[in-house]
């Protein structure tokens, strides 16, 4: 109870953690310098308290269990799912779940247990009928193994394809985005919070000549930079945390995928971007940051397309007298500037219960 109640009132910082445990982490200098920049920079106090918790967790599990195995133990802290309730399947169930490689339901996965083996791979053959269904079906062949399936990332064999949950889902949300605005070739794309850079990479195999940013923190920034330089050899790809003001549009015009942090969102002119999306992520931020992220994107684009929980809580990040912060949006927990126009609001195929939102941004 007392260990709570300090928890409470003092929230345990990232920052504080990676000053007295970094020189016994056997990283590599990429990671540490992002780390210490980050740390340093304005986005630091962008960092929810539930997030500070989360960082130290992952960190721990870096040191531990190494990137080369983040598919099968680390992701599960940004989207891979082990274990999930019944709510999260509604858009998923068929009367028959049948398919042809039914062997690979039992197949049992490194570092998993044959309890989380069994609802992977169940909830691949799930996921894959279901994309059979879509149009987008057609681009599963785009997603190149490699990625997708390095770092122990546990996958199971369909027909022809090796299946993981990031490849199917990545393209079911593709999908919705489209829904609400077609991607062209020549757009310029921000993606807030990439996490493993699943949907970053689905997105640039398809739409291979778009200009993409990523802005996020570490771990997952240095994360998803290495993915995108193994998926995209002949690109030029960039962290460009240290590029000031007068030089950021520059930048970022000279790269074709460009890695920044949230505090570089004000370097934006008016209207650079064609579109902002944001992936499973913004139910993770406390309202104040919300306000950040919504104002700057209210200025940057005129559409924005983001995925959230239904209602979830931000553990930690109220105040001293309130445990949690609640974020129901339904019950307009979400700071949505009055100026957007929504255009798309629909539950996602998985997880079910989390809803895809797309709004035009009159200026």
């Amino acid at each position: 109870m007392l260990n709570k109640l300090l928890q409470k009132i003092f929230p345990k910082k990232f920052g504080d953690y990676w000053k007295k445990n970094r020189s016994n982490f056997n990283f590599d200098n990429e990671i540490r310098s992002i780390t210490d920049n980050f740390i340093l920079s304005d986005s630091y106090k962008f960092v929810s308290n539930q997030w500070h918790l989360l960082n130290i967790l992952t960190y721990e599990k870096i040191s531990k269990s190494g990137l080369e195995n983040y598919g099968s133990d680390i992701s599960t802290h940004f989207f891979t799912f082990l274990d999930f309730e019944n709510e999260y399947l509604e858009n998923l169930i068929f009367k028959d779940i049948k398919c042809s490689n039914d062997g690979e339901l039992f197949k049992l996965h490194k570092n998993l247990n044959y309890k989380q083996s069994l609802n992977y791979n169940l909830l691949c053959m799930m996921l894959y009928k279901k994309l059979k269904l879509s149009k987008y079906f057609n681009f599963l062949e785009k997603l190149n193994d490699k990625t997708y399936l390095e770092s122990n990332n546990p996958f199971i064999k369909i027909e022809k394809y090796n299946i993981t949950s990031d490849k199917i889902v990545s393209l079911f949300d593709l999908e919705k985005i489209e829904k609400f605005k077609m991607l062209r070739d020549s757009f310029k794309i921000l993606e807030i919070g990439a996490g493993s850079g699943r949907v970053s990479e689905c997105i640039m195999s398809i739409k291979n000549r778009v200009v993409y940013i990523i802005c996020d923190i570490p771990p997952a920034l240095y994360i998803s930079y290495k993915r995108m330089k193994s998926a995209f050899p002949d690109k030029k790809i960039n962290l460009i945390f240290d590029v000031d003001k007068p030089s950021f549009i520059d930048e970022i015009n000279r790269n074709d995928i460009s890695f920044i942090f949230p505090h570089q969102l004000e370097f934006f002119s008016d209207n650079f971007l064609d579109i902002v999306i944001a992936i499973d992520c913004f139910h993770e931020f406390d309202k104040k940051t919300l306000k950040y992220y919504f104002n700057n994107i209210n200025r940057i684009t005129s559409h924005v397309y983001f995925s959230i929980w239904s209602k979830t809580k931000n553990w930690y990040s109220g105040s001293l007298f309130k445990k949690t912060e609640r974020l129901d949006f339904k019950k307009g927990d979400y700071p949505v500037p009055k100026n957007w126009n929504n255009k798309l609001m629909e539950n996602l195929e998985f997880p079910s219960n989390q809803i895809a939102l797309g709004y035009d941004i009159k200026n």
